[in-house]
Formats: structure tokens, C-alpha cells, sequence
């Protein structure tokens, strides 16, 4: 594959959808992690021109912010359950140390 073909194929994974067909904010937390484990297998290997590896690192960091969003919205809808007085069961806000 010479080096314009393969800027075709950089550019042509760019603009169209990831494999499963869904765009980035579609995916799921799992989803966007295997995807991620994807990407770092592939640059550790070291096989990729630098064009490719720059494109794969620019997806990967798309992806770990996509992860980074959906853990932090599940963070905020944890709740605890809390035993009152009574004996009756409230939830209150999970607090999480830093």
C-alpha cells in the first residue's frame, strides 16, 4: 500500500462510522472501552505508520473522554441506602473521597 492509499484509508475510517455502526455518543460504556483496548493493543504492537497511529491516538482519546463522561454520570446517580430510625429504608447521595 503506498502512502496515498493509505491516507485514503485514514481518512475514509474518519468519516464514516466505527464498526458497530453507531456514532461516538452512541456507544456504550463497554463498547467504547473495548474499542479503546482496541486501539492501545494496536499501537503497542508498533506496526502502524505514523499517520495511522496519529489517527488511532486521536480516536482513543475520543473515546477515553466518552468513557470518562459515562462513568462520571454514573457516579452522580449512585445512591446509598440508608436504615432510619424506624426501621424504613431513604436514599441519600453517595459520597466518593477524591
Amino acid at each position: 500500500m503506498n502512502l496515498l492509499d493509505r491516507e485514503r484509508a485514514i481518512m475514509a475510517r474518519k468519516e464514516s462510522p466505527k464498526k458497530s455502526g453507531t456514532s461516538k455518543k452512541e456507544l456504550t460504556f463497554e463498547q467504547a472501552l473495548d474499542r479503546l483496548e482496541e486501539i492501545v493493543s494496536s499501537l503497542e504492537a508498533g506496526d502502524k505508520g505514523l499517520e495511522e497511529a496519529i489517527a488511532l491516538f486521536e480516536e482513543g482519546t475520543k473515546l477515553s473522554n466518552l468513557c470518562q463522561e459515562k462513568l462520571s454520570a454514573a457516579q452522580g446517580k449512585i445512591e446509598k441506602l440508608v436504615e432510619g430510625a424506624g426501621g424504613e429504608l431513604s436514599s441519600e447521595e453517595l459520597e466518593v473521597a477524591d
